[in-house]
């Protein structure tokens, strides 16, 4: 009976280890689901840098067009993130229904830097993702 012991206590110390072992590898793995708060909060980020690149265009223009510049600008920078806080899971497909919207507005506003101020809004807003 001594002889198997030390087996026994052999094959417990090794199903210990290998419990061990296989704690820290389950440990290791990183949180595979992603439900978009951090694309969404990134693209937010982006918006908001772009939104205000937008309105300092608008500073520049005269007053009418400037100030449908800046109303444009952040019109579409609240859509935009009302769309990413909409529950969309899918940060891309929001973005591109918020950009499209913007892009609706760009025919709105008179044509030269008003426009093309709005259409970089838009470019920034699909890029945001």
């Amino acid at each position: 009976m001594n002889g198997s012991r030390p087996t026994s206590r052999r094959v417990l110390i090794g199903l210990t280890a290998l419990l061990a072992v296989g704690l820290v590898a389950a440990g290791c793995g990183g949180d595979d689901d992603d439900d978009g708060t951090n694309g969404a909060s990134s693209a937010e980020q982006s918006i908001d840098s772009a939104v205000s690149s937008c309105t300092d265009s608008a500073q520049d223009l005269d007053d009418a067009a400037g100030s449908a510049l800046e109303s444009a600008c952040k019109q579409a920078g609240d859509t935009a993130k009302q769309d990413l806080s909409g529950g969309e899971e899918d940060v891309d497909k929001a973005l591109s229904e918020a950009a499209d919207s913007c892009g609706q507005a760009v025919e709105s506003l008179p044509s030269g830097d008003a426009q093309d101020a709005l259409s970089s809004l838009c470019d920034s807003i699909t890029d945001a993702g």
